[in-house]
């Protein structure tokens, strides 16, 4: 089966248990499945092109054309979300009841995870600290289009509420609203307003900063408003393997994966992280996709894992495959075993004695093959809490009051992370959340009529942002040595779009005093929450 599904071997399992044949006469091919935020963890379309292959004897395609994609595939959940908050005379938190239902769709269906509930719709109060927490979650059976993965699930819709939330409190008790989150974040070592503790906290930090380079104390313009949301995220774990081979022939390292790419940059990330862990030259790392009939086991990509998970077997198999080298060159050249380090693509023994890697490999040659694998499977100590990154979104609006129409006219991305293994993908990835973010704000709407058909059929209808819509973006990274990924690594994939909306949101409510409580914020929303403001009716 050749699939664009980013999970090759969940595939294979749900396939084996759906259609009765063992797992090991399902290959599943994954190499090439372009985009994803999420929507290709799920597959559909396999199962019936398999029982249409066995009744015809004839290999079968499907393909989706865009009408097809936004009819039947899974999209976010639609959501209600009711919160309650106790708070003091000062601002602190005492305790917080959110009440969350998740349109789950039809038949029990698009679910990546075996459970029906999105654990993102915990995250209401995420980055604070609360002493007494009631978070309800239900997913609900409807005639809709059954709800899938899309990047952050539930966390989009649990934040968006959450952060409108904080700042309605912080006005009605007249406080700040940076200072109001200042007073309630989340410390290192504390438990979270998801109920969970968290190692290390950026949150305070991440404020302070955005306070700073959004201008945030400066005075507002006419219609003007600047608004900021905080965001707290757990670094997605798993365990996967990947086998490292010596090339004699080309003084290559071949690393097979069954690790998809779906443009991230997975396998540069394991080249890097090799290459470092080998002492050699990242050239000299050639990866290899293997299907599931070739590769070993591996979660496939998604759930902010993918740096954490392969990056820490890329390193544990670089470190073995040094080791089994420097033995095996101390052994064909005589050096003393003890003395020999592989370093700078060079095999040194002592002050005089070394050989190049191509040397080495080309005497190994003639023996048996070299090779290791390398293994992670993350243990958490959950004495010390979990891994995390913050981050905070703050912008500037301008609204327009007789139309309703926001512009962003300036964004700034706050966001904690570890250490970076690939730059130019990794501020990618915060570009492409933010852009990801505007559209779930802005514009991106999936109407559904009574029956519980789609009625936004083409891309003319469904708006997606484009590079016009995008304001300028400034991003502040917080550096730290404290991460789960190789050399102190964190996720960057989805902590980077929740917040948007709740900026914006805030912001406009800044500018005319208009809260709008559903997303997208169109125009006429806008306009209808400036029309029902108690000086206006």
């Amino acid at each position: 089966m050749v699939s664009t599904n980013k999970t090759p071997f969940t595939l294979r399992q749900q396939m084996s248990r759906t259609i009765g044949v063992p797992e090991e006469q399902i290959v599943v091919d994954s190499a090439c499945i372009g985009g994803d935020f999420g929507g290709k963890g799920t597959s559909f379309d396999e199962y019936t092109c398999y029982f249409l292959a066995r009744a015809t004897g004839r290999p079968v395609k499907a393909e989706m054309r865009y009408a097809d994609e936004l009819a039947a595939g899974n999209p976010r959940h639609a959501s209600v979300v009711q919160l309650r908050t106790a708070v003091d005379e000062r601002g602190s938190f005492l305790a917080h009841e959110s009440r969350v239902a998740f349109d789950g769709g039809a038949y029990a269906g698009g679910k990546p995870i075996p459970s029906l509930i999105l654990g993102g719709g915990l995250a209401t109060l995420a980055p604070y600290r609360v002493p007494q927490l009631r978070l309800e979650l239900t997913c609900v059976y409807t005639n809709n289009v059954p709800g899938g993965h899309m990047r952050a699930p539930g966390e989009v819709q649990g934040l968006f509420a959450g952060e409108s939330h904080v700042d309605l409190i912080a006005r009605e008790l007249g406080i700040d609203p940076i200072d109001l989150r200042l007073r309630n974040a989340v410390r290192d070592g504390e438990i979270n307003g998801t109920g969970e503790r968290v190692r290390e906290s950026r949150v305070i930090e991440a404020l302070e900063t955005a306070r700073q380079f959004i201008r945030w104390d400066e005075p507002r313009g006419a219609n003007t408003g600047r608004g900021l949301a905080a965001d707290i995220r757990h670094v997605g774990g798993g365990k996967t393997s990947m086998r490292l081979r010596l090339l004699p022939a080309t003084g290559q390292i071949e690393v097979l994966t069954g690790m998809v790419d779906q443009g991230a940059g997975a396998h540069t990330l394991i080249r890097r992280v090799a290459a470092a862990a080998l002492s050699i030259a990242a050239e000299r790392i050639l990866i290899r996709y293997g299907d599931t009939s070739e590769a070993l086991p591996d979660p496939g990509a998604g759930g902010s894992r993918v740096t954490h998970v392969i990056g820490q077997a890329a390193l544990d198999g670089g470190q073995r495959l040094k080791t089994t080298l420097e033995e095996l060159a101390a052994e064909a050249f005589g050096w003393p075993a003890d003395e020999v380090r592989l370093e700078g693509d060079r095999f040194v023994a002592g002050p005089d004695e070394s050989a190049s890697f191509d040397e080495v490999a080309a005497r190994l040659g003639g023996g048996p093959r070299v090779e290791v694998i390398g293994s992670y499977g993350d243990a958490p100590n959950h004495d010390e809490g979990g891994d995390f990154n913050a981050a905070v979104y703050a912008v500037e609006v301008e609204v327009d009051p007789e139309t309703g129409t926001v512009r962003v006219r300036d964004a700034v991305q706050v966001v904690d992370v570890g250490t970076v293994i690939n730059p130019l993908a990794h501020q990618g990835q915060l570009n492409g959340g933010f852009a990801f973010g505007v559209g779930a704000a802005l514009m991106e709407d999936l109407p559904v009529d009574d029956g519980g058909k789609v009625a936004a059929l083409s891309l003319g209808e469904y708006k997606l942002p484009t590079s016009m819509d995008m304001p300028p973006l400034r991003t502040v990274l917080l550096h730290t040595v404290i991460g789960p990924g190789p050399f102190g690594a964190k996720a960057v994939g989805e902590v980077t779009n929740s917040g948007v909306a709740p900026a914006i949101a805030n912001a406009v409510h800044d500018a005319v005093g208009a809260r709008v409580r559903e997303l997208p914020i169109t125009a006429e929303r806008v306009l209808a929450a400036l029309n029902s403001r108690p000086d206006r009716i």
